[in-house]
Parts: structure tokens; sequence; C-alpha cells
């Protein structure tokens, strides 16, 4: 310290100074240093080794808002306490034995001063220190508490956001897809892709548990992921092969019909991923992208590189293979397996191809079918047939379409749901070439013929055949049978022309392996020729009588050809061939038979009765005669009505000829045998009756010289009936009985006809064993007994003349014992109709009982 005293001061002006006595700390300030001093952390650099009087003056308070310069403090020499009045301070009175302080100069500096300098200089330091430590310590407790929430912040908010929305902002496409190792519950999918816009860092993306696939808000399917590794600003490629699951077996269905047929679709993909990324392992990450591919639009490029059919195929029908290439536009391949495809023509299936092992790749693919065309029923599906192997036949090619129907894995299993939908309908075009060379059909037989005559057109009957024989032999390499054919004819009559006919188309049968076919033509005009009236008249004649007419026959036929998969026309088709007919014979090659008889009604002139005839025709020939065709009816020679056949169809074989007879005989001969007749019809006898034919049988003028030709007879049969025609009869006698013989008589009368009839008068005796008991005589005309058909009618009372006798009384009390059993012998006029005839009739063992006259 003393060496310093010594020692030159700057500014002190050789003046000694010394500092006053510092003035006592200030109570419960920790701060002392700082607050007494002014705050030496203030004093700029440049003044920290050369302190201003304002600095260095212990007793004044430095004020920060106030300014001293150097030049006050020099010039100011009287008073040392400048100045306080800018600072509104007091100063501490001076130390007593300081009255005045020197001036200091810089070359008498103030030795106590400058030691007090030193002092405040070394304070200011070690202050200075003290405050950086103590903003050290502040920053880093600071920094830790930022850090504390900052980093958790980062880890657990910041990261995953960033992360999500580096998932959420990335692309993900797919270029191509196949589907292999099919079942219906999962399949293998490989997948090529990429992703994009994944963000500045490196990450891998797993998707632990998969993707859900859905397509149109429908959830069909799951598919596991590889992880994916993205490069910053480039992102991943991808190439996965994954077992994907079906979820919705009909929802994925659906969506396969849909790819199939559009241009593309969208699948969602969604799942929660996890993300490993610059030292982060990130879970629960969302991924929700949509996928967009190229739909397959139902094969619109198929082409046809070759059509064979070159035999009959083992399940019917004809063998046929295909070579077809089908073009995939879709980025999506399936291992497909088995498929089997409808053939259509003109809109219509008629036949079936498959190929075995088939995988569709995108791009071109070539398919072998091999197959069948099939046989078809149907009428509009026989004719695209016939259409198509018409053209076969004459040559021509026949474009037809390939229909996808089913797929099957290549194992054998059933079929895969959704892949049958999503390949179903794909369709290929097909041309069928045409054969050469066809060969004619070398002959034709009739062996039916039908004429119908018509009363306009006498000599136009038309005719049609159910049977004719052909022969014919057409070269393919499949078997073809002869469904129809249709015919120009001329029919001759040895060297004569006979008739002309045009058939149309009719059903035929027969096969190119017999070269034989049997078929027939529909009726058409049957014109005989001019000037060849009687030739036909007598041709009539000869079939109706004979057993064998020739005729030859020459023309063009067209047919329709049944080949294994359906009807083919054959046109211009010339042949000549003689043919034959059997004739009818009479109608005598077997009897003819009255199966039923039923008495129907009458008129004033006759009784009708409808009678089932079964004739029997020999021919080949059946004829419809044109109209009603009458034959006169004949009993024991006698003519008794006539026979009506009402629009008679002779039928080849056997006839259940419907039959009218009008009973009426004429004089005395006639009604004797009709009345006869008629009796024994009504007991339940048989009478055999005779037909004959005249030339008045019929109006068809070809007709009638074979028709007065005919002479049968047939057996009539009796009535049938199932009650007696008298059920019961009654007696009724009074107290006067004994005195006049007279009492009355009723009885339960059954109608077994099958119309009306009236009793008009009634003449009977009846007996009881053998001995006459009574009569009956009662004219009825004025009012009729009335019996419907098939009806049970009690008649009135008739008056019965009694014949008083023992057999007579015991006879009575036999009636009224219900014991009595009569016999009754009638002469009955009856009106059957309106036709009135006598009828004579006999019943025995009719029940006969006390009526209400014994009551009386």
């Amino acid at each position: 310290m003393s060496s310093l005293s010594h020692s030159p001061q700057i500014n002190t002006n050789g003046v000694e100074r010394h500092s006053p006595p510092l003035p006592p700390s200030p109570v419960n300030k920790p701060n002392t240093d700082d607050n007494a001093y002014g705050g030496m952390d203030d004093i700029p650099p440049s003044h920290q080794n050369n302190p201003s009087p304002y600095y260095t003056y212990p007793y004044n308070y430095p004020d920060k808002n106030a300014s001293q310069s150097s030049e006050d403090s020099s010039s100011s020499k009287d008073n040392l306490f400048r100045n306080f009045s800018l600072t509104n301070k007091s100063l501490p009175s001076p130390p007593k034995n300081y009255s005045t302080y020197p001036q200091t100069t810089e070359l008498n500096p103030s030795r106590d001063l400058d030691l007090e300098v030193d002092k405040s200089e070394e304070r200011g330091f070690f202050r200075f220190r003290n405050k950086k430590r103590a903003y050290c310590l502040i920053c880093c407790g600071i920094t830790f508490i930022i850090a504390a929430i900052m980093i958790p912040l980062i880890i657990f908010v910041v990261v995953p956001s960033v992360a999500q929305n580096a998932v959420t902002g990335s692309e993900l496409a797919f270029s191509s897809a196949n589907l292999t190792q099919l079942s219906e519950d999962d399949f293998m999918m490989s997948v090529l892709g990429e992703v994009t816009n994944t963000g500045p860092l490196q990450a891998t993306i797993e998707v632990p548990g998969g993707v859900t696939v859905t397509w149109e808000s429908l959830v069909i399917g799951q598919l596991p992921l590889d992880p994916i590794t993205a490069q910053p600003f480039v992102g991943a490629k991808i190439a996965s092969s994954k077992m994907f699951k079906v979820l919705n077996k009909t929802a994925f269905a659906e969506f396969n019909k849909f790819m199939l047929k559009e241009r593309e679709f969208t699948w969602h993909l969604e799942g929660v991923a996890t993300v490993k990324a610059s030292g982060f392992y990130l879970q629960g990450i969302k991924l929700s992208k949509d996928v967009t591919m190229g739909g397959m639009q139902n094969f619109p490029l198929v082409t046809i590189e070759s059509f064979d059919a070159p035999a009959e195929h083992p399940d019917g029908g004809i063998e046929i293979e295909i070579i077809s290439i089908m073009v995939n536009p879709s980025p999506i391949g399936v291992e497909l397996g088995d498929l089997v495809f409808d053939v259509e023509y003109l809109g219509y299936i008629v036949g079936e191809v498959a190929a075995s092992g088939v995988t569709l790749a995108s791009g071109k693919n070539k398919l072998d079918l091999k197959g069948r065309l099939i046989p078809q029923k149907d009428t509009e599906l026989l004719a695209a047939v016939g259409d198509l192997f018409s053209k076969y036949i004459t040559g021509k090619n026949a474009t037809t379409g390939v229909i996808a129907k089913s797929v099957k894995p290549k194992n054998g299993s059933a079929p895969i749901s959704w892949l049958q939908s999503a390949f179903e309908g794909t369709k290929l075009s097909v041309v069928l070439e045409g054969g050469k060379n066809l060969n004619t059909i070398s002959s034709v037989d009739i062996n039916t013929l039908d004429l119908q005559f018509n009363t306009e057109n006498q000599y136009t009957p038309l005719a049609s055949s159910s049977s004719l024989t052909a022969g014919f032999s057409i070269p393919f390499g499949f078997p073809l049978e002869m469904k129809q054919i249709s015919q120009e004819i001329t029919m001759f009559d040895g060297d004569k022309e006979l008739a002309s006919l045009g058939s149309p188309f009719t059903a035929a049968k027969g096969d190119s392996k017999s070269g034989k076919i049997e078929t027939s033509f529909a009726p058409t005009p049957f014109k005989v020729a001019n000037g060849a009236e009687n030739t036909f008249d007598d041709f009539s004649k000869r079939l109706t009588l004979e057993s064998r007419v020739n005729i030859k026959m020459k023309g063009v036929a067209n047919s329709i050809a049944k080949t294994p998969v359906g009807d083919v026309e054959i046109n211009g088709i010339e042949f000549e061939v003689q043919s034959t007919l059997a004739g009818i014979q009479g109608l005598k090659t077997k009897p003819a038979v009255v199966n039923s008889l039923v008495v129907t009604g009458g008129t004033t002139e006759h009784m009708l009765i409808e009678l089932s005839v079964a004739l029997f025709n020999p021919s080949n020939v059946k004829i419809d005669m044109g109209g009603d065709v009458i034959f006169d009816l004949f009993f024991q020679e006698q003519l008794i009505g006539k026979v009506v056949m009402e629009k008679f169809v002779l039928e080849r074989g056997e006839n259940n000829a419907k039959v009218i007879a009008q009973f009426g005989p004429q004089g005395e001969g006639a009604i004797k045998a009709g009345r006869e007749l008629l009796n024994n019809f009504m007991v339940g006898g048989s009478n055999t009756v005779g037909i004959k034919g005249n030339t008045q049988s019929t109006i068809i003028v070809p007709l009638q010289k074979a028709l007065a030709a005919l002479e049968l007879t047939t057996s009539m049969p009796g009535l049938v009936t199932e009650k007696p025609i008298i059920v019961e009869a009654r007696f009724a006698i009074g107290l006067n009985t004994i005195f006049d013989s007279k009492g009355t008589a009723s009885i339960d009368a059954f109608n077994p006809l099958d119309t009306t009839i009236k009793f008009l008068k009634i003449q009977s005796s009846v007996s009881s064993k053998g001995e006459i008991i009574g009569n009956i005589d009662q004219d009825l005309s004025a009012d009729p007994v009335v019996i419907p058909p098939k009806q049970t009618f009690t008649t009135k009372d008739f008056d019965l003349n009694l014949k008083i006798s023992g057999t007579a009384f015991k006879s009575l009390f036999d009636s009224l014992a219900g014991n009595l059993k009569t016999d009754i012998s009638s002469t009955i006029l009856v009106a059957i109709g309106d036709y009135v005839t006598e009828i004579d009739y006999n019943q025995n063992g009719v029940q006969t009982g006390l009526g209400k006259g014994a009551a009386e």
C-alpha cells in the first residue's frame, strides 16, 4: 500500500487525496456492493481502469439517468460534491478531518483514492464472474426444464404426427398383380408396385396385421404386406407375395364381376402400420390408401386361329377344336385352371368347349379349346343350328361365339364362386368352315298317304304323308341324320299322270351310316291333272277295294338334316322312285264292332241312337271324306233307317267311329222288323244289322264309286241298364173292391235311356204264379207320365181291374206282408224325344206291395 502511495497518479494535479471512510453497509441488503457502488458491471471496459470521479467517489450513489463528464470534474475546484442536484440525492457529511478535498491531478494523484480504485476494480471482477455463474446455472435449469417438456412432446406427439402425415401423404400404386393358388377362402396375390411421396427421411413401414381391402364400401378381403423401406424423396418399390384372405364372398364376387366388365376399379386399403425412421420406432400409424387398377373390359380383343370339327363327340354332338388368342388388357393375371365355354350362334347356346390348366396373364393368351356342339330340341335353337350347318354343308362359313361358362381349379375341385363370377361371360369369335361335295337323296318311298277332300275343290284334296323312306349319302367327318324333308312330287298311275303336290317341311329320321331316312310331308294341295278325273275316280275305287296299288313318284326334295348338334336344310335334291300303297280292302279285314249304343232322343221321323263303331283300315292311306258319309241301315233285309258318320275320317288302322243311327222304319215289313229290333234292344238282346253304301253316300264325286262299293255287317248290342225298368208295383183297394173288382195300381218306373221318355198309353196284365190277377188299360196321352233320363219316377194311380179269385185274394194278403212278386206284360206307347213308337215289354218277378187304398 505504501509503495502505491508514493507513485505518481493521474489526474491529481500533485495533490494528495485520501478517500473518506466508507459508509457502513446497509442492513438486510445482501447485494451491498452492487447497490452502494453503482454496479460495476455497468462500467464500460474502457473506463474500468480509469474510472471517472462519478464512479470513484464512494459517497456518490450513481444515478444511471445522470451523466458526469471529465470536463466537469476538472473545472470544479471548490466544490467536490458537485452535480448532486441532478440526482436529487444527499451525501453523508464528510469526516471531520476533511474540510476540503484537495484537487487531484495526473501528476499528484491522491494516494488513498488510488488505492480505492484498485479495490473497486477487484470487487467488480468478482461480481462479474459470480453473475456469469448464476446466469449459466439459470440457463442450464431453463434448458433442462424445456428439454424435459419438449423431448416427450417431440417423441410422443410431433414425431408420430410427422410420421402419420408422411404415411397419409404417400401414394401407393400396383403396376401388376397375379392371383395364384386360388381357393374359395384365399389365394396367393403377387403384386408389383411402388410407394411415392414418402418424405425426406428414410423409413421402414410395416403393417403387421395386413390391410383390409374394401371396394365400393364393401369389405372384400385382407391382404398382408411385406415391409416397405422408403428412401428419402424416392419412395420404395413393392414386390410382395402374400395370401389374400377373402372375407366376404358375396361382395368379392360382385367385385370380380365389376373388374371383368369395367375399364378400371379402385380398392381401398386400411391398416395399422409401424414406422422406423431416424432412430424412432412408431406404432399405431393409420394406413388408408386407394389403389386403382385396370379392369379386364370383358376381353374385347379375341381372335380365332383355327377351328375344326373332326368327328362325333363321345358324349353326343360334334367334337370341335378351337385355338384362340385372347388379350387381357388388365395388369391382373389369374391362375384360372380348367375353363368351360358355351358355344353360341345367333344368340343361342349350341355347344360347349373346355381348356385345361389355363393361367390368364396380362396381355396375349393362347387358349387350346376342345369340346363339342350339343344337340338341341327347342324350335328356335334348332333353327339356329340348322342355319349353322346349312352354311357348313353348302360350303359357307358361319361365325359363332364362344362364351365362358365355368372355371374350376385344375385339381378338379368345385368351382370357386368369386372366380366363376369373374370369368363367366367371356366371349370368343369362331368361324366355322363349310364342307363340300354333298350327295343327294337317292330314293323316296311313300309309306303313308293322307288325302283330305273338300266340297269346294273336289279334285284338289290336300295330301300329306306321315312316313316316307328315302336314301341319301353325304360325306363328312361327323354323322348326320335327316330331320325334315319337303318335296315337289308328281304321281303317276302307271304311265298316266295322276296328280302333283308340293309338300312343306315335315319331320324325318334316319342317318348317314345307313343311308336311309324316314320322313313325311305336311298337307299340301294334291292337284289332279287336267283330264285325269276319271282316272282318279278309278284309282280311288281300287284303293278302297284292293289290297295294293302301285304308284310312281318323281320330283325334287329339300331336306333338313339333323346332325349331332342340330338341323341342316339341304335344297335341290332330285329323285324318281316307285312306291306302293296298301289298299283298304273294303274294311273287311276285321269285323266292324259296335262298342256302345246310346239312345239320345228323336225327331218326328226317327229315333236317334248314338253308336261307337270300331272299324279297321289295313291301308296306308288315310281319307278325310270331306263331310258326312251316310250308309243304309238294314235289319232282316229291311231298310229300317240310316247310319250317319258325321265329318267322317277313315284313319289308318283302328278307327273308333262315331255313328248316329236314325231309326225310322217305313212300311209294314220295315215297321215289323224295326219293332222286333227295338223290343230285343229294350230287354238287352243284340241284333245283327247291315250297313251298305250307295252313290249318294257322299257329295264328294271322286269318292262316290269307292263308297258305293262298301258293304258291312255288325252286331248291335242290347240295352244295358243298372235297374229294371219297373222297380216296384203297388195295389190299392177299398171296401167296394169285393163288390166291383176295382182298385188302383202304380209303379216305380226307371228310365234307362239318355233322353226323356213319355208313357202315352199302357196296356198291362199282372199275374202271379201264372194266373192273371188284374189288368191295366190306361190312356195317358192327355197327361203323359214323363220320366227324366236315368231317373226313377212313381207314376200316378192307374185303374186296376181285379179278377176275384183265390189266387187274387192270396196275392192281396201277400202284398200286405210285402212278399208278393208279380209278372207284368205290357205294350207301351212311348215318345222318345219326339219320336213315337210302341214297345212290347215284359218283366217278371216285380216286387209288389199294398198302396194307400189298403189303409182306407
